[in-house]
């Protein structure tokens, strides 16, 4: 595998930045809280040379000279990560955030967004692993991000590099151990009291960290030194997760004449429930329900919703059942606008022993209970269940749910 990693310190300010709020070259600080208790959470480089740091007040910040200040904007930040994924989404589709917004920035200590990116299989497209770097950080530069990009076969490893390093760091396997041994314990994500003690034991760097026994150093520290020594190595593994965009299964569509006719209106739903399922089937789904609202002429709102008894991946049975609940429940006006929305599941299967009762396929049972209510109607057909009531002949009927 082969991995690059992002890293934008002071998201914050670089939000602010790209908003076209302030100059670059003035001293910048984002606050958080009420005042008079506002206190500061990122800076940028002019401000942190003027003797500003984070977890200042705001009142501490003014007194170190002519500082620009900006309340936190949690709806700004979030945006401006978004732009960073669609153009990390550029040059690969498998991406982790593993610290921004949409995360709380992961609880860091300082509010950098951080990003892995599987890079594997993209020489033919980028080039090698330098020139895929450099023209990731290009065109994150291009939209006002200031980053550092790092490229290695170790995702963890990439991940220290871009924090560790600016501009962009291209490791080969053979000498990664090599350029990791500089770099300062204080990169690892542990607690302060594990680091206090590598302190008391002048560990002061990764090489140091690895070069300790690690029988030894799991007796003393638990069993997380394990991964610590191996994060200093470069031979932890990490399980990347892509990021995947929430699934809206909705179709809409604005009608140029009014429809009567539930043929025409069939007609119109038909390829809106073929797009929908199509997308559900792209990421393994079925439909668990389906929802028609429609625009009526006399501006009331018609809504109803089909739900089989499982979760399907068959267009012509969510359009048959809508069909005959139409029939039974038809709109009251003419039709203005169309809209489709169905909640994805996933498919239901199930392998019946051998010798176990065989019951109807749940397809055919739901088209017979949908014909039976448009004959008898919705409240006589289902399942009668006995009422809480001194007379022995009272129930109700409840919705026929086969197990």
């Amino acid at each position: 595998m082969e991995y690059a990693a992002i890293h934008i310190p002071e998201f914050p300010v670089v939000a602010w930045l790209r908003s076209g709020a302030a100059v670059r070259s003035h001293a910048l600080a984002v606050t958080e809280g009420i005042a008079p208790l506002q206190r500061v959470v990122s800076i940028n480089r002019a401000a942190r040379s003027q003797g500003v740091s984070r977890g200042m007040s705001k009142v501490q910040a003014e007194a170190t000279g002519p500082l620009l200040f900006r309340n936190r904007s949690i709806a700004e930040e979030t945006a401006s990560f978004e732009d960073v994924l669609e153009i990390a989404e550029r040059f690969s589709p498998r991406i982790e955030a593993l610290s921004g917004p949409l995360n709380s920035y992961a609880q860091a200590h300082s509010l950098a967004v951080s990003l892995l990116i599987d890079r594997t299989g993209t020489e033919t497209l980028f080039g090698t692993a330098e020139q895929y770097a450099r023209k990731l950080k290009s065109e994150l530069e291009a939209a006002g991000f200031p980053c550092s990009v790092a490229a290695c076969s170790n995702a963890e490893a990439s991940l220290l590099l871009a924090r560790s390093h600016s501009g962009v760091v291209c490791v080969q396997t053979h000498d990664l151990a090599r350029r990791l041994a500089p770099l300062p314990i204080a990169l690892l994500r542990c607690d302060d009291a594990t680091l206090s003690v590598f302190g008391r034991w002048g560990v002061r760097t990764l090489g140091e960290l690895a070069a300790l026994p690690e029988t030894s150093l799991i007796s003393r520290i638990g069993q997380q030194a394990r991964r610590l020594q191996r994060l200093a190595r470069g031979t932890e593994d990490h399980l990347l997760v892509p990021e995947e965009a929430d699934l809206i299964l909705s179709e809409t569509a604005i009608l140029d004449t009014p429809l009567v006719l539930l043929d025409s209106l069939l007609f119109v739903v038909s390829p809106m429930l073929e797009r929908i399922m199509r997308s559900a089937v792209e990421r393994a789904y079925a439909l668990r329900s389906l929802t028609l609202g429609l625009q009526l002429e006399n501006a009331t709102r018609y809504e109803r919703n089909i739900r089989p008894a499982i979760a399907t991946q068959s267009r012509d049975l969510l359009l048959k059942l809508l069909n005959l609940d139409l029939q039974t429940h038809p709109p009251q006006a003419a039709i203005l606008g169309v809209t489709l929305t169905a909640e994805a599941a996933c498919p239901q299967t199930a392998q019946r022993g051998l010798f176990q009762a065989q019951f109807p396929e749940p397809d055919k049972l739901d088209i017979l209970l949908a014909r039976l209510r448009s004959i008898a109607g919705d409240h006589n057909v289902g399942a009668p269940e006995l009422c809480n009531s001194h007379r022995d002949d009272e129930v109700t009927m409840a919705s026929f749910r086969p197990s």
